[in-house]
């Protein structure tokens, strides 16, 4: 079996059709589905309240209460220039922020990368509980008019193997309608990766991740070493994959002019995930806690160079489903596994686990209502169905906040809305949050998802706010750097073409844009582009070109 889909034996003969919403097998998945997510979710919440922290600390966190079940508690954020916020019960982190986030851009047409790149990533940062550096460094430089999700150039970029995508990419396994077979998400999964996380221990820890999620979707079990195994043979089959694919093929580029050859360096990743695993399934002996006390000691989690992992984080946390298979209890051990990366290894072992349960988490998660309808959503999306989902802004005139402070405003009747997000309700009955000039504050989206948001002491008021909501916008130019207001007319963006590096792709795209129509206008464009460009920006202008052409052919 090495080499071939993971769960080509696990649900031989099964009709993918089969998942008819009224189904034994359909109601069956939305289940798994709904308790993943759910457990996920919950790990989160409870692995939070020791993360980066001591038993003393800990104790400060809980009120000297052991950790067994999410609590109250508080904890500063913003980091030194924020405020220490009073958390309720079941309050989850950036693990599942985020992997709301990557749900919401999955539509009956598929993951819309560029709305989560351009639009969900920036957002997040206001309202953001946790956070890596590298996603929040991503995120940031996604905001910039001129980066694109293909090619997040931020600084690191080559060096992020974290596990800021791993613990996000379970809604591309949840949605998809064979996840039996690997190739039917993983590249979505890449995509949705590459746009925070570039180094292959990153992307790794993600496609691993998912694997192991697919494998407890489908069978109701926690996958093996052997399924492990044979998920490795996928993997090693990425670099392959990739090539199949336009944009993913633009990004191999961008990644090979900074970092060298990508496909040695998937080799030397896979390696160092086949030793992890080695030593992760070699521990057998005593109670789950023991067992996987052994695993943490042996991968070394601790260690602050290896702690947040992508690969590490991917495999501790299949392990801890195999030292504790019950997940109430796996989920307890890995938020008092002090010093580990505590949050994420339950969140992820939470995903896993709970597609192998019949009973919901013992406390409900904050917004449980949400993330049980949006599990529903992305099981009816695998069954084939058209659900209704969040309508992102107009990319085409989209301008992400210039801070984390600006996502907040207030429109002229009073209602507060966050920007690419929809209309907030406010929590009056939990207390604002202030510190030199911003305010906190505690909002409910029309969706049902709480958010502690940023925002300036005196909210700027906007005349007009992006609707959302019901799926309106269909893109045509999607996958390619945002271009310009193509009211703005041709003579508003001649000067780009002539002054602009061709590091800025978005001019240059602008400026095709407005002259979409004058063939030697883009041949000018193509001629400087070809001459002044790198590989990447060749590839990423002449995929933005075709999109254009091919937009202005379908609506002639």
């Amino acid at each position: 079996m090495n080499g071939q889909d993971i769960f080509s034996q696990a649900d031989a003969g099964a009709d993918p059709m089969d998942l008819d919403r009224s189904s034994p097998r359909a109601r069956e998945r939305r289940g798994r589905t709904r308790r993943a997510a759910l457990w996920a979710a919950y790990g989160d919440a409870l692995g939070w309240i020791s993360e980066l922290t001591d038993s003393a600390g800990l104790r400060r966190r809980t009120g000297g209460r052991p950790l067994t079940d999410p609590v109250a508690w508080k904890r500063r954020i913003g980091g030194r220039s924020g405020v220490t916020a009073s958390l309720p019960q079941g309050c989850y982190s950036d693990d599942t922020q985020l992997r709301l986030a990557t749900s919401r851009a999955i539509r009956s047409d598929g993951f819309d990368v560029e709305a989560f790149a351009k639009v969900e990533l920036p957002v997040w940062l206001s309202y953001g509980l946790g956070g890596g550096k590298s996603t929040s460094a991503a995120a940031a430089h996604l905001a910039l008019p001129s980066s694109t999700w293909w090619r997040n150039t931020f600084k690191g970029w080559t060096r992020s193997g974290g596990n800021g995508a791993a613990m996000r990419i379970q809604p591309h396994v949840w949605a998809s309608r064979t996840p039996e077979h690997a190739e039917s998400y993983l590249l979505d999964v890449m995509r949705n990766a590459v746009c925070t996380h570039s180094h292959p221990a990153g992307l790794l820890g993600a496609v691993l991740h998912a694997q192991c999620v697919a494998r407890a979707l489908v069978s109701g079990q926690v996958p093996s070493a052997l399924d492990l195994e044979d998920a490795f043979g996928v993997a090693s089959r990425l670099p392959e994959m990739i090539e199949r694919e336009r944009e993913l093929t633009f990004w191999r580029v961008a990644y090979e002019e900074e970092a060298g050859d990508f496909g040695d360096a998937w080799a030397s990743a896979l390696s160092e995930a086949r030793d992890a695993l080695s030593v992760a399934a070699g521990c057998h002996a005593g109670t789950g806690a023991e067992r996987y006390q052994t695993v943490v000691d042996g991968l070394r989690l601790r260690e602050s160079s290896r702690r947040g992992s992508g690969i590490l984080t991917a495999v501790a946390a299949v392990a801890l489903a195999w030292s504790e298979p019950r997940a109430p209890e796996a989920m307890r051990i890995a938020a008092n596994a002090l010093g580990t990366d505590t949050d994420t290894i339950a969140s992820m072992a939470g995903a896993i686990l709970g597609a192998t349960m019949d009973v919901d988490p013992p406390v409900l998660v904050l917004d449980a209502a949400l993330i049980r309808e949006d599990a529903d959503r992305l099981a009816d999306l695998a069954a084939g169905g058209s659900p209704a989902h969040h309508q992102y802004p107009d990319l085409m005139r989209w301008q992400a906040p210039k801070t984390r402070s600006d996502a907040l405003a207030r429109a002229e009747n009073g209602e507060l809305h966050v920007h690419g997000l929809g209309r907030a309700t406010p929590l009056n009955d939990k207390a604002e949050l202030q510190s030199q000039g911003f305010r906190w504050r505690w909002v409910r989206l029309a969706s049902g998802q709480t958010l502690l948001a940023k925002g300036r002491e005196h909210l700027p008021c906007v005349t007009t706010v992006p609707a959302t909501g019901n799926p309106t916008r269909v893109p045509t130019v999607r996958d390619h750097p945002r271009v310009a207001d193509p009211t703005a007319g041709p003579g508003a963006l001649a000067e780009p073409l002539e002054q602009a590096d061709t590091h800025d792709i978005e001019a240059v795209v602008s400026y095709v844009q407005a002259h979409i129509d004058d063939d030697k206008a883009i041949g000018r464009a193509i001629r400087r582009v070809v001459r002044k460009g790198t590989p990447g920006e060749v590839a990423g202008f002449m995929a933005a070109l075709v999109d254009l052409l091919r937009g202005r052919i379908d609506r002639a």
